[in-house]
């Protein structure tokens, strides 16, 4: 598929992408707030290299008053749309 003079990359990441991060933490509890990046209301994604992965970072999900007893750890990042940090 690809001339020998352009090999494809090996080791390629599914990513979502995410708003960027809040200009100051939220003073409650210190981290910052982003939600799912969306253009025209569908979530934006890319096949990236792995080798452009910088690092990894931990969400919270933004709970209501209750938190959903539906969500789990298989179907967060689906479920919810915006996250702490």
């Amino acid at each position: 598929m690809f001339p020998l003079t352009h090999q494809p990359l090996k080791h390629l990441a599914y990513v979502e992408w995410f708003t960027p991060f809040s200009s100051m933490p939220d003073s409650r509890h210190g981290m910052y707030k982003i939600s799912c990046f969306l253009r025209s209301r569908e979530r934006v994604a890319s096949i990236i290299p792995v080798s452009n992965i910088a690092r990894s970072i931990h969400l919270l999900p933004k709970f209501g008053p209750v938190a959903p007893r539906h969500w789990t750890s298989n179907t967060i990042l689906e479920e919810c749309n915006t996250f702490f940090c």
